[in-house]
């Protein structure tokens, strides 16, 4: 399984009041919110750990199809970064989460997978956030369709073989992205 989550830096600064009281203790734990204050750029580091768990629920969704998003229960730990690239561990009850993010100017995204040999066949396509976006995707893959199931969930279809893709679609501000893999089938 795969799950991914865009933020639009410059949107998050202007929408989000995060310094406000109560805001980090409602999303974060006490060692998130530690890295978070000690950060050269805390701002950077808030959405970073929020992509991070947002990419996660996007797992545990479309395994469980609960939507249900209490962020204190997913759990960021082991974060490495160095401004540009990070990694970290998501927790969530007993399962153990793998994120891998880029940080591009205004642009973040973290990619999160169930397994580390996972992201060997992880593909990230950016697009703009329009509402065709499907199209466009569609027009630019050789092999891949993009559509949605039944519940509005995206979808990846192989053109030739028709199997269907692990995909994830996340969007914010003035992005969007799409990650999809080659070798997981949708039920992995």
């Amino acid at each position: 399984m795969i799950g991914n989550d865009i933020v639009d830096l410059k949107k998050a600064g202007l929408d989000s009041n995060w310094k406000r009281k109560g805001y980090l203790d409602k999303i974060c734990t006490s060692d998130e919110q530690q890295l978070i204050l000690q950060a050269s750029e805390p701002a950077v580091m808030l959405w970073l750990i929020w992509s991070m768990k947002e990419a996660a629920y996007k797992i545990i969704h479309r395994k469980t199809g609960i939507r249900l998003y209490e962020p204190l229960k997913y759990i960021c730990d082991d974060l490495l970064t160095d401004g540009i690239k990070a990694s970290g561990k998501i927790s969530y009850l007993e399962k153990k989460l793998y994120s891998q993010s880029e940080i591009k100017g205004p642009l973040l995204h973290s990619s999160v997978v169930s397994a580390l040999p996972d992201f060997e066949n992880l593909h990230l396509q950016y697009l703009r956030p329009v509402p065709d976006y499907n199209e466009v995707f569609n027009r630019l893959s050789a092999f891949y369709q993009l559509t949605r199931n039944r519940s509005g969930l995206p979808e990846m279809v192989h053109t030739i073989t028709g199997q269907k893709h692990a995909v994830s679609v996340s969007h914010h501000g003035s992005y969007l992205a799409v990650i999809y893999s080659d070798s997981l089938l949708l039920a992995d």
